[in-house]
């Protein structure tokens, strides 16, 4: 009974803390960025169109922030809490890796190391495909390693499920997939499983899960793949396959190297391998350096015999079961609750310096720079003035926003009525749309006024003869009003003569017209 007290109570250090990164992660963004941040606009345009697949990724992320913002009344705040979820998937699954492997203290401490990375807080409140990735790479870790240590066919069915999720949110998970299968072939506690049912289970829903998508990328001439090879290109040279490998590993080590220092007091500056592990501890210990090491390492080497240069937010899923690896395959100098309990502390106050630095940066950020920070678009304004000029020359709500995807993006999210984006006007990127429905629907076409010469009509517009080139719509930006104002150029491409908003409009025309006379 008094140890089931004390696992009880340690379960509530790990709520108290696991909810508390999610209460104070969600707010910060909420009430300190006006606008939706980049990527995450991104996602809300795609999902809604809810298509199988979009041009630069899977669909999976794009699905959950549409569902998130719609069921709120399209409100911009569920999606932080949405990125959260993500995160709070992360540290429930190294809680449950390590509870019943060791002391439930040192479970939370290795928990609590994960908010010692900027990858696991400063860098989440902008809900994309990385952010869906860790949580998928989370649960599809924890369900596998419950599947080989239970051997129970629901597990077995999760980790596939969970493999599959992680695949329709970013190829890369694909990392994870090879890591794991690794560990099944070589390791000798797990070669014996190839001749159960779960394996099989775990591949037929991994397929069945993705399966659509791959019809869909097939279909659509494998455009996602084209768009992973252009952002994986550079320049390539001999230094390319030195410098690029380099480059990502010295940001990997630099996104650990809080969680390594807060490690020293536990484990000492001269870090021992433990000895005479039980065979569950050697099982999780194996598992976790295959899961942790093997993307990354196989990563650097693809860098190094490609000379690809790798973003260093691929490497964001890779190490929140460090502090587990580290803690499970390293001799303890301490041991005792209380130090564990300093360390939760130590790591929810760097959270908390962390959420003061961001909520710092979106308050202040765009006055101390003078040049405007994503988050400090006037996406409300500009929808309302776009809104005002459509009511112009056509009734009713605005059927389609295209043009350069960042202006269209806002539009289309913060009009009364969520509108459809065409983004770039290139064909391949909204499948959904079209010239031809452009013509008959209508709609308005954007683009940012950089330099005296976007003035011009754009070359898109020469596509849309009966375009209508407005004046552009100037915006001061609050926060630096010093600084140039904000410039959008719009033309308005009416409906179609037969369309109902053509008739609504010269029907209430013509009614105006009678009220004078």
């Amino acid at each position: 009974m008094e140890a089931s007290l004390k696992e009880q109570r340690w379960t509530t250090w790990f709520w108290l803390f696991a909810l508390g990164h999610v209460i104070v992660w969600t707010l910060v963004p909420a009430l300190t960025q006006p606008n939706g941040p980049l990527d995450t606009m991104e996602m809300l345009y795609w999902g809604h169109e809810w298509q199988w697949g979009y041009y630069k990724h899977p669909p999976l992320p794009a699905w959950l922030a549409q569902s998130a913002s719609v069921l709120s009344g399209n409100a911009i705040w569920p999606t932080y809490l949405l990125s959260q979820l993500c995160i709070l998937a992360c540290l429930w699954a190294a809680w449950q890796l390590l509870r019943g492997q060791v002391a439930p203290w040192i479970a939370l401490g290795a928990v609590a190391l994960i908010e010692a990375s900027a990858y696991y807080n400063y860098t989440t409140p902008e809900l994309n495909n990385n952010m869906l990735r860790r949580a998928t790479t989370a649960l599809s870790v924890l369900f596998i390693y419950w599947a080989i240590s239970r051997r129970q066919i629901v597990y077995w069915f999760a980790g596939g499920l969970f493999l599959g999720l992680g695949l329709l949110s970013k190829y890369d998970h694909g990392l994870w997939i090879i890591s794991i299968l690794g560990f099944a072939m070589i390791n000798r506690q797990t070669r014996p499983l190839w001749r159960t049912l779960g394996p099989y289970v775990l591949m037929a829903v991994t397929i069945v899960v993705f399966l659509p998508h791959a019809w869909w990328m097939v279909r659509h001439d494998y455009i996602t793949l084209g768009y992973v090879q252009n952002r994986l290109a550079s320049d390539i040279g001999w230094l390319t396959h030195v410098v690029h490998p380099l480059k990502f590993a010295a940001a990997q080590w630099a996104s650990i190297g809080l969680m390594l220092l807060f490690l020293t007091p536990l484990l000492g500056w001269r870090w021992k391998l433990r000895k005479n592990l039980s065979d569950k501890n050697r099982l999780l210990r194996d598992y976790l350096a295959f899961v942790i090491l093997g993307p990354f390492l196989i990563t650097i080497t693809l860098s190094c015999l490609t000379g690809a240069y790798v973003r260093s937010m691929l490497g964001a899923p890779m190490w929140m079961f460090f502090p587990a690896l580290a803690l499970l395959t390293f001799e303890r100098r301490r041991e005792d609750p209380r130090t564990y309990q300093r360390l939760t502390m130590a790591c929810a106050t760097l959270s908390l310096v962390f959420a003061v630095a961001l909520g710092t940066r979106n308050l202040f950020g765009t006055t101390i720079r003078q040049k405007p920070l994503r988050i400090d678009y006037p996406g409300q304004q500009l929808a309302a003035q776009v809104a005002e000029r459509w009511d112009q020359h056509a009734r009713g709500p605005i059927p389609l926003v295209g043009g350069d995807w960042w202006p269209a993006a806002n539009v289309g999210f913060y009009l009364p009525r969520r509108t459809s984006v065409y983004p770039e006007l290139v064909p391949e990127f909204a499948p959904w749309t079209s010239d031809s429905q452009f013509k008959q629907t209508g709609g308005v076409i954007l683009w940012e006024i950089r330099k005296p010469s976007d003035r011009k009509d754009p070359a898109w517009l020469s596509r849309f003869p009966r375009a209508i080139n407005q004046e552009p719509i100037v915006i001061v930006h609050r926060k630096a009003p010093d600084i140039p104002p904000l410039q959008v150029g719009l033309a308005i491409v009416p409906p179609a003569i037969n369309h109902p908003a053509t008739r609504s409009a010269a029907t209430t025309r013509q009614s105006k017209d009678k009220l004078r006379r």
